[in-house]
């Protein structure tokens, strides 16, 4: 549904076209907001990326495992914040200007009390999760707690436009407040709490952007015919999200137990590496996937369709850029990150193939979320948590960081995506061999890009140079591989003119009927 379709308009068109009216319509819609968001998360990757070498060179491990530590407190706990509201303003059936007003109380009176709760509590929470370092940071980005529930209605209202462009300006804007703050405060001595603080300023200003950017701006209000139906979608959702993020956030709780802060913050090196697909790919589908699959939730056809592509597209940045980062590693985070972090190296080897089954099951996961299966989200993820924690456990006694490394492996690749597969596939009609006819080529292309990577850097000492000449291997060959698939998928419009006939003709034998 689109705005401006509505059957009470006097010169709406008819019922047999409003449909084709308004696939053009959210086409550009998601087509735009894809574009901005995808923009918008390589810029920021690359430029969070710099930060953090700047400040692994600038801070200890211990400060980067005991931010680790406080992060994961947060963000498992900020899951619950908003109770999940967010995501009913950003679907289209239901019109902003009946519920938002309630979500936006809602949210704010979640938000705070959750806040009191996690700040009052931090010494505990720091303690028992073996770094009692944390609580500092864990108090200070309790203030994140309260800006979530502040600015949850304006965000979702972007994300229900497809304004990523928008959502772009006020992710800069933090970025920009944020990051000369934190290498400042490093550099005087903050430590972890470093950390904490830029979060809190980058946080402020980006939903001060959001705010400014909304074309209305709703007050809390409360109506009470609306707030059954409101926690009835909400609380499903967060509770999945809370499971969510407890999985993302486990190892860090865990290993607080088990080692120290520094392997801690050698863990935080590989994983952030082993995600950075995720990274990329993770707005672009949480800001784009659940409003666009929502609005075409009753559409079965295109519902698959879309899911087809979309899992072509995850394919075709998650598994290169996995495989690339583990045939790199060592020159990888050497270069990145300096030689005192050489002992995240082996960890990516094994991360690197979560990162890339992590992105299909967020692509899965919002499917779902958009089609209105959040309990069904909810089960997998428990039953993900439910197997993972254990497995950890006995990871890390087995083979230490690599051994909690494979835990996480072979939990997702066993158990979460599987179930996401099967949950996808009911919710949209989907024959399974289509979805995996569209991981094929990427990852037959990213295995090739892997080995050239590896065979090219091998006879270079230097890290930098290894590492680039790794990667332009590995980008060319991938490149060449995957081109017959892209040329598939590009619109007529797009494909170039040198492209030969045989090419051309194989194109049209696929798209025939």
């Amino acid at each position: 549904m689109t705005d401006g379709a509505g059957p009470s308009t006097a010169a709406a068109p008819s019922a047999q076209d409003a449909p084709a009216a308004a696939e053009p319509t959210l086409a550009r819609s998601v087509g735009r907001g894809a574009a901005w968001a995808l923009a918008a998360n390589i810029t920021m990757r690359f430029a969070s990326v710099a930060v953090t070498a700047i400040l692994a060179r600038l801070l200890s491990k211990e400060d980067f495992g005991i931010f680790a530590v406080a992060l994961a407190v947060y963000l498992v706990v900020a899951s619950l914040a908003e109770l999940g509201m967010a995501s009913a303003v950003a679907r289209s059936p239901l019109e902003p200007e009946e519920i938002a007003p309630t979500i936006s109380s809602i949210s704010i009176l979640a938000s705070v009390g959750i806040a009191v709760l996690m700040a009052s509590g931090a010494p505990l929470i720091a303690s028992a999760l073996g770094q009692p370092g944390a609580a500092q940071p864990i108090r200070i980005l309790a203030l994140c707690l309260v800006l979530t529930g502040v600015f949850a209605v304006p965000g979702a209202q972007l994300v229900r436009e497809f304004r990523q462009d928008k959502i772009f300006l006020g992710t800069v804007v933090g970025f920009l407040v944020a990051n000369p703050l934190l290498v400042l405060l490093a550099l005087h001595g903050g430590g972890a709490t470093a950390f904490a603080w830029s979060r809190v300023v980058g946080q402020l200003a980006t939903g001060l952007v959001f705010v400014l950017s909304t074309s209305r701006r709703y007050w809390p209000r409360w109506r009470r015919e609306v707030v059954r139906p409101l926690l009835r979608f909400g609380l499903p959702l967060s509770l999945a999200n809370l499971v969510n993020w407890t999985l993302l956030n486990a190892d860090y709780m865990i290993l607080g137990r088990l080692v120290d802060a520094a392997q801690i913050g050698v863990y935080v090196i590989a994983f952030n590496v082993a995600n950075w697909s995720t990274a990329v790919l993770g707005s672009v589908l949480n800001s784009v996937v659940v409003p666009a699959f929502g609005r075409v939730a009753d559409d079965r056809e295109r519902l698959g369709a879309a899911l087809t592509s979309s899992t072509g597209l995850v394919a075709a940045v998650a598994l290169p850029t996995a495989a690339i980062s583990a045939a790199l590693s060592r020159p990888l985070v050497d270069t990145v990150f300096g030689a005192r972090w050489a002992e995240a190296a082996p960890v990516l080897v094994v991360l690197a193939g979560y990162g890339a089954l992590y992105a299909f099951s967020l692509l899965f996961a919002n499917v779902l979320v958009a089609t209105g299966q959040t309990v069904r989200l909810l089960l997998i993820q428990l039953g993900w948590v439910v197997v993972l924690v254990p497995g950890m456990v006995l990871g890390e006694h087995w083979a230490g960081l690599r051994g909690v490394a494979w835990a996480h492996v072979v939990t997702i690749g066993l158990i979460a995506v599987p179930a996401y597969g099967v949950a996808v596939v009911r919710a949209t009609g989907r024959h399974p061999l289509l979805l995996l006819r569209a991981v094929v080529a990427p990852l037959v292309a990213a295995t090739l890009a892997a080995a050239a990577a590896r065979l090219a850097s091998q006879p270079f000492t230097t890290p930098w140079l290894a590492l680039l000449v790794g990667c332009l291997a590995g980008g060319v060959v991938y490149a060449l591989a995957i081109a017959p698939m892209a040329l598939r998928q590009l619109p007529d419009r797009f494909v170039p003119g040198w492209v030969p006939g045989w090419a051309l003709q194989a194109r049209r034998e696929v798209a025939a009927p």
